[in-house]
């Protein structure tokens, strides 16, 4: 995402405001997408691919989930920039206030007793995550790193958000399942559900039902 303002290219993304307004849009967007995480967590049933990825790390490494956060972020930093999505403070600040988040959410959150209302919650929690992932992007000031992986495939890839964001979900939950993630029916909506979740509060947010924009970098405050 270019910085500051605009981005270059076709099918402009409106600015979401002054700094103040789009540093609150950006910790908004991570405290509900954590939120929904911990939700996914403690239903049961399967985490989204991302999260088997981090739950594969935290096991093999003996950390805290919220500590695979950290790790895994900073290394989708690396991988966004390989792909000239440049991280903006956002990027760098994200994994640190979802990971410590997560840790300090996680005990407070109580356990989904039944199996249909589990899959009630996933189901929610999903596509409310999708929101959280699209306030992030349209803050403008640096995208969750996964997200800018996203971002800078579509633009190097010509290819919209949903299935860009499948073939994600689908490759971080081979390394995660191989890993010793948590596996099951969750993962499987998540996967489903995320990209096309993301892809309609992009546009909602957006105000448009135009092709949403691709990003050529991070943006930068």
């Amino acid at each position: 995402m270019a910085g500051g303002g605009a981005e270059r290219g076709p099918g402009r993304r409106r600015a979401a405001g002054s700094l103040p307004t789009r540093v609150t849009l950006l910790v908004a967007g991570s405290l509900l997408a954590t939120l929904c995480y911990g939700l996914t967590i403690r239903a049961g049933i399967g985490l989204g691919p991302l999260f088997v990825l981090q739950d594969g790390l935290s096991r093999q490494l003996g950390c805290s989930i919220g500590t695979a956060v950290i790790f895994t972020g900073f290394a989708f930093v690396v991988v966004a920039s390989a792909l000239r999505s440049w991280p903006g403070p956002g990027t760098l600040a994200l994994p640190i206030v979802g990971g410590v988040t997560l840790n300090l959410l996680l005990p407070h959150l109580p356990a989904i007793p039944s199996g249909p209302l589990r899959l009630v919650v996933v189901v929610v929690a999903t596509w409310l995550m999708g929101l959280g992932g699209a306030m992030t992007i349209m803050a403008s000031v640096g995208v969750a790193a996964y997200d800018a992986v996203m971002l800078g495939l579509c633009r190097l890839l010509h290819r919209p958000v949903a299935p860009v964001r499948l073939a994600m979900e689908i490759a971080v939950f081979g390394l995660g399942w191989a890993l010793g993630g948590s596996v099951g029916v969750g993962s499987l909506v998540t996967a489903v559900l995320i990209g096309p979740s993301m892809h309609m509060w992009l546009r909602v947010l957006s105000g448009t039902r135009t092709r949403m924009p691709l990003a050529d970098s991070t943006s930068s405050a």
